[in-house]
């Protein structure tokens, strides 16, 4: 089998990170911290990286299993009770995935085809990509997270001519109150990289590779939240749904090209397929950690179904969901630092 290289890890973790924060997180930050809304991101990074610091570290007690492998195998009751409620969570993830994609398709791209339709196709593809397993997931993610990387980096370039550098001033006055509340909403997306040590044994995984996936991640939204602010303004973007898809409407590559976004999107796309793809795999890996008899491949139909049923069991709309990401911070910190917390309690490496 082909060793899983450390450029694989972080580009799953990048992946994983940004193509859903990118779409659902711009509008309500900067409604919240305003022209600093990229500080919201860089607080709400330091803290997942200290708890991706005590993961690691827990994950290196086993060095051959990733940490659903060693706590199912040392805590029977405990350690998959454990693995059991980050299979609920990352279901919970997939579910609200599903949902923001098919209100993102049906409003932006396909306004006439019927939300149910969108949300099956959806459904079908992350079902096919997840029953691939890990190499499938990988080698999309070398294809997709280089590509949608190279394309944020050159979307300064092309709309430098249009930046209005008077909406990010005042520069050095700093609410934090709202950037505060802008890290609290943000923290559960950007969280997600705690899931590298989960699937990846310490051979393969380091913290390094999460450090690097944090940086990337954090240097691409960042990019992306402060041209949003510079073309769009505050005021326009804090109340607009879907903020980042208007800056990539303003792409113009002379008159032959202006479309760009289409382009853009067709890029964009898959890479999102594949965050819920890496979602569902999480829940099927994990299930079968908890339960070694059942078959990972075989859950990824019935799993992915079932989502696709709770996404519009749980919120109605699209307003719903995100008026409820306050209250999922609530409950992804629980997941995202007190669960890891607890883990370096019970499970940090033995002193020589």
């Amino acid at each position: 089998m082909q060793k899983i290289t450390p450029r694989q890890i972080v580009l799953l973790g990048v992946t994983y990170v940004i193509n859903i924060t990118m779409v659902n997180m711009p509008g309500q930050v900067i409604n919240t911290a305003h022209q600093h809304a990229y500080l919201s991101y860089i607080l709400a990074a330091a803290v997942v990286l200290a708890v991706l610091f005590f993961l690691t570290r827990s994950s290196m007690r086993f060095p051959g299993q990733d940490l659903f492998q060693s706590l199912a195998s040392r805590f029977p009751f405990i350690g998959k009770g454990i693995v059991a409620l980050y299979v609920l969570f990352f279901f919970m993830i997939l579910v609200r995935d599903i949902r923001i994609m098919a209100d993102f398709t049906n409003v932006i791209l396909l306004p006439i085809t019927p939300i149910l339709i969108i949300s099956l196709c959806i459904t079908a593809t992350v079902i096919y990509i997840a029953r691939g397993g890990a190499r499938t997931l990988l080698g999309i993610t070398e294809l997709y997270g280089p590509t949608m990387i190279v394309i944020v980096l050159l979307m300064p370039v092309i709309v430098l001519r249009d930046f209005n550098f008077g909406w990010i001033k005042p520069l050095f006055f700093v609410q934090w109150k709202g950037v505060a509340e802008g890290g609290w909403l943000s923290i559960s997306y950007i969280g997600q990289l705690i899931i590298l040590p989960f699937i990846f044994s310490s051979k393969d995984y380091k913290y390094k590779y999460g450090l690097y996936a944090m940086l990337i991640a954090l240097g691409v939204l960042t990019i992306l939240i402060l041209m949003t602010i510079l073309l769009l303004g505050v005021h326009v973007a804090g109340r607009m749904m879907y903020p980042s898809y208007e800056l990539v409407r303003q792409l113009r590559i002379t008159d032959f090209l202006d479309r760009f976004d289409l382009f853009v999107v067709a890029l964009w796309y898959p890479s999102v397929l594949l965050n819920m793809a890496i979602s569902l795999y999480i829940v099927c890996y994990g299930m079968k950690s908890v339960i070694p008899s059942v078959s990972g491949k075989m859950m990824a139909a019935p799993l992915g179904l079932f989502a696709y049923s709770c996404a519009f069991w749980f919120y109605q709309n699209s307003i719903e969901l995100f008026q409820f990401n306050k209250e999922w911070t609530v409950i992804a910190l629980f997941f995202i630092v007190v669960l890891p917390l607890l883990i370096f309690a019970i499970h940090r490496p033995a002193k020589a």
